[in-house]
């Protein structure tokens, strides 16, 4: 239970936040061991006494009476931890300045010059669609179950800065995608981790939206673009060949690029040059091979009318151990 609320203040309050076992059991009173559990609790850079109460929560006179005999004994401030309270007591200690933390989120640490309440998120923060970002995020973790990744690794995976890789895992955690644990090599990192399959599909698939930005057709290959669009799916099922190639390459990448790029509309419809789709994100780093990835490429195309199309994609989805209709 600890290693929840552990989690909980290092999310919304402090990054450094540790919880360690108390060290002077020898000058508490036998009667307070049989009352609350003793931890210290390391918060914005003070150190206090953190106790669980066991059971139920002695009056308030009394609770007044424990937290000044133990803060004379340890000459430190209390906290107390409480798994539930009723609004009346709530209220009861916060008039006596008690300080608390409630299992639910709700805080009151005075000391602190805190005042925290467990609030619902603000509607604007609500995600409706992935951003081309959290959509990486999210079919990296997807390929990658097993894998643990921080902010610093997909920003590298991605190419994008850490604030926008920040932001990413925050939604995949938002919506219960994604949990995460403090660790790393400093000790304070968020490492995430993704829920398991199928769920993670399940859950996720919703908020999927196309990764092509817009297309352009273009008169040669090159070497770092990768097979998308009905080239692919032609290849990857018994759906025929559209006739000509479809490439795919992520924004950062096409702009460093010089192609020669085809304008003229006549000239597109009367010759079978190479489509080439603009993503929002790199398709190069979800693919081990030529091809994009499965999820993107049925992303992608999810919008055609084309039965056949539909039918081919659910084929070639079929195969894949995290998917189910």
């Amino acid at each position: 239970m600890l290693s929840t609320l552990d989690t909980y203040l290092k999310k919304n309050l402090d990054d450094e936040v540790r919880i360690d076992a108390f060290q002077q059991n020898d000058i508490i009173p036998f009667y307070f061991k049989g009352v609350y559990h003793f931890y210290m609790l390391h918060i914005l850079d003070k150190d206090v006494i953190l106790l669980e109460i066991i059971s139920g929560i002695p009056e308030s006179d009394s609770l007044v009476k424990h937290i000044e005999r133990i803060e004379k004994l340890t000459d430190q401030k209390v906290v107390l931890y409480i798994k539930t309270i009723s609004r009346y007591k709530r209220k009861n200690l916060i008039s006596k300045r008690i300080p608390f933390i409630i299992k639910n989120g709700q805080m009151f640490l005075p000391f602190l010059g805190l005042d925290l309440k467990k609030v619902p998120e603000n509607s604007e923060n609500i995600v409706k669609k992935f951003t081309f970002t959290t959509q990486f995020a999210y079919l990296y973790l997807l390929y990658h179950k097993d894998e643990w990744v921080n902010v610093t690794t997909l920003a590298k995976l991605g190419g994008f800065t850490k604030m926008t890789a920040s932001r990413a895992l925050k939604d995949l955690y938002s919506l219960g995608l994604v949990q995460f644990e403090i660790g790393g090599k400093t000790g304070r990192s968020k490492e995430y981790h993704r829920i398991n399959d199928p769920e993670f599909f399940l859950q996720g698939e919703k908020y999927l939206q196309s990764p092509v930005k817009k297309i352009v057709h273009i008169k040669r290959d090159f070497e770092k673009s990768m097979v998308a669009g009905l080239e692919s799916l032609s290849e990857l099922s018994m759906l025929n060949s559209p006739g000509y190639s479809v490439r795919a390459i992520g924004q950062h990448l096409f702009e460093k690029l010089e192609l020669d790029i085809v304008e003229n509309n006549d000239e597109i419809k009367d010759k079978q040059f190479i489509e080439l789709q603009i993503w929002g994100y790199d398709p190069q780093q979800l693919s081990q091979d030529r091809y994009v990835d499965i999820l993107s490429l049925f992303t992608s195309m999810k919008e055609e009318k084309d039965e056949r199309i539909m039918q081919a994609l659910d084929e070639v989805m079929q195969g894949e151990p995290w998917y189910t209709e």
